[in-house]
This record gives C-alpha cells, structure tokens and sequence, in this order.
C-alpha cells in the first residue's frame, strides 16, 4: 500500500507540472484484511514494528485527504 500511495502521489505532482489536475481523491482497493486493520489502527503492536512507517506514511495521506 505505502509503495502504491507513493506511486500515486507521484503521479498526481507529475500531471500538475503538465497543466492537469486532478481534485478528486484516488481510490485504491485491496483486499489483505490484515492490511485494512492496520491501515485504520493507529496502534502498533509488536508483530507490526517492521512496517510501522509504512503504515504512518499511508495514514498521513489518508488524513490529508485528496
């Protein structure tokens, strides 16, 4: 997910440079229960440690909104 939202980040600055963009939020879709629990849980525990900054990263632009 956290690679995903970086390509896609990356993607909506590259249009801008263009002239085009895009105000709507992207929708991404997935179907890992285990990644929409930790997505939604801002609280860690230890068998998350090792992608907890992945996880701060998708939450961060989740907030943010589009």
């Amino acid at each position: 997910m956290a690679t995903t939202t970086s390509e896609l980040v990356w993607l909506k600055t590259f249009l801008a440079s263009f002239g085009i963009f895009h105000h709507t939020a992207m929708r991404m879709f997935w179907d890992s229960q285990a990644a929409i629990h930790i997505a939604k849980n801002p609280i860690f525990h230890e068998r998350t440690k090792h992608i907890e900054i992945d996880c701060h990263f998708v939450m961060k632009k989740l907030k943010s909104g589009p």
